[in-house]
């Protein structure tokens, strides 16, 4: 039985959505990926494919997206399996100072405020300033797998930090099942600077979703865990 069977819990953090980076390659294997989140106890899953506003403007991705969607759609109506998960529309955003000119809105989880972050290897530059200036305009940053992030897991002021200026920490389920960053992983939940657990689900191989294997690491969170990520669907986790 699954781990978070009858209770709502929402995958926020995958690369699902076919052709639109380094996730799903085909419309087949985003339906595998899907029906092994359902198997899960999964109930909703986010979309979040990569966006750099670098690389391509904003208008450009919501485009492509969409169409990605569509293609999805499509298949999961044609396939003639029951997948019975609610399918939000979001990105993964990869941290640019820039976003402060960008239709932010946009790029968030869904119909939500909540627009989830990435960063880079390194302090970025106008961080906080960046971070805080989102909250200002009513965004909450959801910073994604912030266990890679030395320069942050070691810097407690700054964490408490972001913690206070509304920032949201999610951590990756699939890393608490390796040797390199379960540790550390354990030790963000359990001194409550993680709020949510994501599969960051790339493929069916080589990064399957892996949520509920991850869940049993950390079973004495697994509630408020589910109860936060449905929190967030809500628009209401803070």
């Amino acid at each position: 039985m699954a781990i978070i069977s009858n209770k709502a819990f929402a995958d926020i953090h995958t690369h699902i959505l076919p052709g639109m980076d380094d996730g799903a390659t085909s419309p087949e294997e985003s339906l595998r990926m899907l029906l092994e989140e359902q198997r899960q106890g999964i109930t909703d899953v986010v979309l979040t494919p990569h966006f750099n506003l670098a690389g391509e403007t904003v208008e450009d991705f919501l485009a492509r997206r969409q169409a990605a969607f569509d293609i999805l759609s499509k298949e999961i109506k044609e396939c003639g399996t029951d997948i019975n998960v609610n399918l939000h529309l979001g990105a993964e955003v990869r941290y640019d100072p820039n976003l402060i000119y960008s239709d932010v809105f946009s790029l968030c989880i869904g119909n939500t405020s909540y627009m989830l972050l990435e960063l880079t290897g390194t302090y970025p530059f106008n961080f906080e300033q960046t971070i805080n200036w989102l909250v200002s305009k009513g965004i909450s940053p959801v910073l994604a797998h912030i266990e890679r992030y030395d320069f942050l897991c070691s810097n407690k002021k700054l964490l408490d930090a972001l913690l206070y200026s509304g920032a949201v920490f999610q951590c990756n389920a699939s890393s608490l099942l390796g040797r390199y960053y379960a540790k550390r992983v354990k030790k963000l939940i359990k001194s409550g600077y993680v709020q949510l657990l994501a599969s960051d689900a790339h493929n069916t191989k080589e990064r399957p979703p892996k949520l509920e294997e991850g869940l049993k690491k950390v079973h004495k969170y697994s509630e408020k865990l589910a109860e936060n990520s449905i929190k967030i669907m809500e628009n209401k986790l803070i």
